[in-house]
């Protein structure tokens, strides 16, 4: 790129565009020594897109920061905010070209060499929220829907942060929300909008924050709540009791698993009989990286990944992609979901009331017959979805 012809406006509309056709999920503008670096998330990985002249860096921040309606002062002060750009873009299922209006929230932060900016970015083509579309098999996706058709109560959606909580929790709510039902959201940002549900900014910088939300909601009547994430024991503790008394919560959680998500509840000083008869399950979930189709082929991984399933897989093939034109010869395209369904029953909740070790009811729930992430992550690499290396990084 000639230094002396760049016009922002083009550029950033460009960049972003290239976002959308690569699949990124997020769009990193750096500065620093060596220019203006300007990577992609995609698929979890971060990959350079280009550099430009640091000439150019005040421009760039400036009109994204008008664009988002940011503060344009100097002040090395984080700001956050969003806007939109609309683009005709091919259909992945119908293939032909339609308007899509890509939504990017962005992130200013004040670094050493400059402000830097991180844009999380979705598309109308991109966020299709069906839970069949999740990477469910039928026993889980029957499990889940039989848990959110509960008229009260409560589902908790648990993984590291980028393991698909906000996906699964909107497929969720695409799902349950209806003509006849109130659906509210507490959300921090909101990332998508639902033309049947109010949803609601938090804002804490204001004294607005989920627990202040949860301490007025019922005064709106609603049927069914999402809570963006539960962060601390009040929100916790409002939660519980409102899934009591008769609504629908479905929330967010940082928890390894489901039985650590019991584990995280009771240690935030929530009764074990609030946890017991509130919860009526517990979503853990990531995301692992997908064999591309048009490259995969057979393979013998090393042992070391073989032992991590703790199972004789003697006689099985493994698929792994070599790296083609289509997958950038990264042997990969796009991420599939890897899930544990707990479903809350009448002996696990006895178990928390009573005060049974995490090791005693994991041992329950592993002899109930619950599909385990690893269960779930091996069904994947031996029918040749995922390679098993990037199971091991993953889970």
């Amino acid at each position: 790129m000639e230094n002396n012809h760049v016009d922002i406006p083009t550029f950033i509309r460009t960049t972003f565009s290239d976002a959308l056709l690569r699949r990124a999920s997020d769009v990193h503008i750096d500065p620093g020594m060596a220019g203006l670096q300007i990577r992609f998330r995609v698929d979890g990985s971060i990959q350079d897109y280009t550099i430009i002249s640091m000439e150019f860096y005040e421009q760039v921040l400036m009109h994204l920061k008008v664009l988002a309606s940011l503060n344009t002062s100097a002040l090395p002060t984080p700001q956050d905010g969003r806007f939109a750009f609309n683009f005709n873009q091919d259909d992945p299922i119908s293939h032909q070209s339609v308007p899509v209006t890509l939504e990017v929230r962005i992130s200013v932060f004040p670094t050493i060499h400059g402000d830097a900016a991180v844009c999380r970015i979705s598309s109308s083509i991109s966020h299709i929220f069906e839970l069949q579309n999740l990477g469910m098999n039928d026993q889980m996706l029957e499990k889940m829907k039989k848990i959110i058709k509960k008229n009260n109560g409560m589902l908790l959606i648990t993984g590291p942060v980028g393991s698909g909580k906000t996906s699964i929790l909107y497929s969720i709510l695409n799902e349950v929300i209806s003509q006849d039902k109130s659906a509210i959201t507490l959300e921090d940002p909101v990332e998508f909008s639902f033309n049947k549900a109010r949803q609601v900014q938090m804002n804490p910088e204001r004294g607005f924050d989920y627990a202040a939300g949860m301490r007025s909601i019922l005064r709106q009547d609603p049927d069914i709540i999402m809570i963006g994430e539960i962060r601390d024991a009040e929100t916790a503790e409002y939660a519980v009791r409102v899934a009591l008394v008769g609504r629908t919560v479905f929330s967010t959680i940082h928890a390894n698993s489901g039985v650590g998500t019991i584990a995280r509840l009771i240690d935030m000083k929530i009764e074990k009989s609030l946890v017991a008869y509130a919860l009526n399950g517990v979503v853990s979930s990531r995301l692992v990286k997908k064999n591309c189709e048009n490259c995969k082929e057979e393979y013998v991984p090393s042992q070391e990944y073989i032992s991590y399933f703790d199972v004789d897989l003697s006689g099985y093939q493994f698929y792994k992609g070599r790296g083609c034109d289509i997958c950038d010869g990264k042997g990969y395209l796009g991420r599939v979901g890897v899930f544990e369904v707990l479903e809350f029953d009448t002996m696990l909740r006895s178990l928390i009331v009573e005060g049974a070790s995490m090791a005693q009811i994991q041992k329950y729930v592993d002899t109930a017959g619950m599909k385990s992430l690893k269960d779930d992550a091996l069904e994947k690499v031996l029918s040749g979805v995922i390679a098993i290396e990037n199971v091991v990084t993953v889970i």
